[in-house]
């Protein structure tokens, strides 16, 4: 017996810190693998997770010309687009960024460096293995210098920076797991994962390669104290009903980018956590998810190059703690959207979002920011007698496709506050830190569909007790090949 399966999945492509939840946010009409694992329609194919979700890839029409395709090499005179119809994908994206302190901070001047992501991923239904599995790896290598020292703040200015870890030169198997489509509109998802492309997601203020660039306005930077960009995992979700989702996960809380091991040994430190999503309306649609989140490890010893823990780490002073514990809200809310534009990705209506196949520009990137302005909103808070900060917030408005004649550009204005834990100051190594503020602003211009080029400005500020409160400019470039 079969029935209707509504599954939200965001991409697996963009930047996140905890992942609790893989039915989210954008959706697609798709049925439930029946026992005997045939898709819909045709009793003789097997379920296809990328044919019924085709933002569980980066990219699903490689066709068009240079001005107007998806990537900048396109489908390799039909082969690339075989390829992917036949359950096997290829991709990467560069990006390229040159930031540098106007004023204020601890240094001055600018710095370019890049990230490179690629990866692939196995349709098991298309392959004729078997039905609703996918398997996904994805790698990132670095390179050049940052200026996340020179900024003289607690929030690093770019969050691409931290990818696949601090050091540049480095290169990281970043992702290896397997999704499996379940009856009971469950899926499973097993293995090793960048949970950012997971939870936390804002279809505003969520992808660092072509919205804002500081970690605060991407993700809620307090589940840095719970698991890391890399780390081993299992997670379930569930379409309980159209607009209800709810996940739970158990992750290796010692696992961290740059080691395939994990120090102590595979789960000696764990985590977990449970995600409860809501979704409503049509066309002006929205979401709030609400995440819980728990971790044996103590927060202090976290290798996260995140909200200044180099500062902590080592001072003796600092109170020790174990199970960490947190709770986590994401809003998000269009306000506008053109009124020819369909409210799931696919539909022919939608101009930019066609049906794989079909031509124009088909990506996970898209469909998950669909066009229009709306508003997003963050809410993070752990306790105050083992993190040294206690309280995040952010929030602002985004857009994307706004502009008459420019359907690709996004723009997004955004704040920030950090709030110092109180129990923290009376530890007088402490004393260099307290709440932190800050302010960004970017514009991101489509050259070409599959070339972003981004301008951003923050102001800071600092939670450096001393430093002069910073201004920092930066420009981005953004190519998906």
């Amino acid at each position: 017996m079969k029935s209707s399966l509504k599954i939200k999945i965001r991409s697996v492509a963009t930047g996140f810190y905890a992942f609790l939840t893989l039915l989210a946010l954008r959706g697609a009409h798709a049925e439930e693998p029946d026992p005997a694992g045939s898709s819909a329609g045709d009793p003789d194919k097997m379920l296809s997770l990328t044919e019924l979700v085709p933002s569980l890839t980066p990219v699903s029409d490689y066709s068009g010309a240079l001005l107007d395709r998806s990537t900048v090499l396109g489908d390799w005179g039909g082969l690339r687009q075989d390829l992917y119809n036949n359950g096997i994908t290829l991709d990467a994206t560069l990006t390229q960024v040159y930031q540098g302190v106007a004023s204020g901070g601890l240094g001055s001047g600018g710095e370019y460096m890049g990230l490179l992501d690629y990866g692939g991923t196995l349709d098991t239904g298309k392959l004729g293995w078997w039905p609703g599995g996918l398997f996904v790896a994805n790698a990132q290598t670095n390179w050049g210098r940052d200026i996340l020292g020179a900024s003289g703040v607690i929030s690093p200015v770019n969050f691409l920076a931290l990818y696949p870890t601090p050091d540049k030169s480095t290169t990281f198997l970043m992702e290896y797991y397997l999704t499996q489509g379940l009856p009971g509109n469950m899926m499973l998802t097993v293995g090793r994962l960048n949970a950012s492309n997971f939870l936390d997601r804002s279809r505003f203020a969520n992808d660092p390669r072509n919205q804002f660039q500081n970690i605060s306005l991407n993700n809620n930077p307090l589940l840095g104290e719970f698991v890391s960009f890399s780390t081993y995992a299992a997670l379930l979700g569930w379409q309980a009903s159209e607009n209800l989702t709810i996940a739970a996960a158990v992750f290796d809380s010692g696992a961290v980018p740059g080691d395939y091991g994990v120090p102590g040994g595979f789960f000696n430190e764990w985590g977990g956590g449970l995600d409860v999503g809501i979704s409503w309306g049509d066309h002006l649609d929205g979401s709030l998810h609400l995440t819980g989140i728990w971790s044996s490890k103590d927060p202090v010893l976290f290798d996260n190059p995140r909200l200044g823990d180099d500062l902590l780490s080592g001072t003796g002073s600092i109170s020790r703690a174990s199970d960490n514990y947190g709770l986590v809200a994401t809003l998000d809310q269009y306000l506008w959207k053109p009124s020819n534009l369909s409210s799931h990705p696919g539909n022919s209506k939608n101009p930019v979002s066609p049906s794989p196949g079909q031509g124009g520009v088909h990506t996970a990137d898209f469909d998950f920011n669909e066009r229009g302005l709306g508003v997003f909103g963050r809410f993070g808070i752990v306790p105050e007698d083992r993190n040294p900060f206690s309280i995040a917030l952010s929030g602002g408005i985004g857009a994307r496709g706004v502009i008459p004649g420019r359907p690709y550009d996004r723009f997004g204005i955004g704040g920030f506050w950090l709030k110092e834990s109180d129990d923290f100051d009376r530890f007088s190594t402490l004393d260099l830190i307290g709440s932190e503020t800050g302010l960004e602003v970017f514009y991101n211009a489509a050259l070409t569909p599959s070339m972003q080029l981004s301008g951003s400005l923050q102001y800071i500020d600092s939670g450096l007790r001393g430093v002069e409160n910073p201004l920092v400019l930066g420009l981005r470039l953004t190519a998906q090949f």
